[in-house]
């Protein structure tokens, strides 16, 4: 009998074992798992197509790229609603996020693994009113917030030449998404041009020096891919759990974050540890 219990205990100790690895014990919440590039996701969260302050377009419904860590979509709607404020008409056009299962697709060589979203800029017109976002076009803005054509390109969008880009807007969101506790950046993938005229706007509106910094570290137009004049690529880090289960971030990690990202830590980006660097000096920000 002794003999037969500690087989039993023995085989259900393997049993118990054998679920502890990875993807296998979850608290059945999102996972993303391998690179952004080569990655996939398990459980996601879908973004729904409309919400307080952000829709969907129809050419991205279409792709039913709506889905992504539960992290980042939860911080996508409180980002949208932070912007629209009291603005009933300011609206944040959503395109991709991910597949439902993640993996390539024949549109991105991202957005693999949850944890990537392509957000169409705010736009206005002349007299700076807001704008519904495009249905299926990404506009191309220049440094003077001016929407242009790139060769010998057009939109559908049949207002196109009225809109201006709408520095304050987008200020606003990439200050909602940086100022998030849930979620933690990496990356917010936007042209020269715009990243400059984004910076100049939150300097001469006073904005905590601690946050422009944040800003012009994460802002960032990666030279192996066409500019991005037309859009907002936002990539937040692995959440801490979803690294056990595999997930893999690619690319920098930022001076302030080294030590909670290695040893642990609140799960965001402290924002005190940028206002000691904005009053040094120099910024140092270094590649992990």
């Amino acid at each position: 009998m002794r003999r037969r219990a500690k087989a039993v205990a023995l085989a259900f100790g393997l049993v118990l074992t054998s679920c502890a690895g990875p993807n296998l014990w979850t608290d059945g919440t999102s996972v993303s798992t391998g690179l952004s590039s080569h990655g996939r996701l398990r459980r996601p969260a879908k973004l729904e197509l409309t919400g307080s302050g952000f829709s969907v377009g129809e050419r991205w419904k279409t792709r039913g790229f709506q889905y992504g860590t539960e992290e980042l979509v939860s911080a996508l709607g409180r980002a949208a609603k932070t912007v629209r404020g009291g603005a009933k008409k300011a609206t944040l056009g959503i395109a991709d996020l991910s597949p439902q299962r993640g993996g390539k697709s024949k549109w991105h060589s991202s957005h693999q693994s949850g944890r990537d979203v392509d957000l169409i800029f705010y736009s206005v017109d002349e007299q700076g009113k807001p704008l519904a976002p495009p249905e299926n076009d990404m506009i191309r803005y220049d440094g003077e917030g001016k929407p242009y054509v790139r060769g010998k390109g057009t939109y559908n969008d049949a207002i196109w030449q009225e809109r201006r880009f709408d520095t304050a807007r987008n200020w606003a969101l990439v200050e909602a998404l940086l100022s998030d506790a849930t979620i933690r950046v990496q990356w917010i993938f936007v042209s020269l041009p715009l990243e400059d005229r984004l910076l100049e706007y939150a300097t001469r509106h006073k904005k905590p020096r601690w946050l422009i910094e944040y800003a012009r570290a994460v802002m960032y137009d990666p030279p192996d891919a066409p500019t991005h004049s037309d859009h907002f690529h936002v990539r937040i880090y692995c959440p801490r759990d979803d690294r056990f289960h595999g997930c893999v971030d690619r690319g920098v990690v930022w001076q302030h974050e080294k030590k909670s990202y290695k040893y642990g830590g609140p799960e965001r980006y402290d924002p005190i540890a940028w206002r000691s660097l904005a009053s040094l000096s120099t910024i140092a920000l270094s590649p992990g």
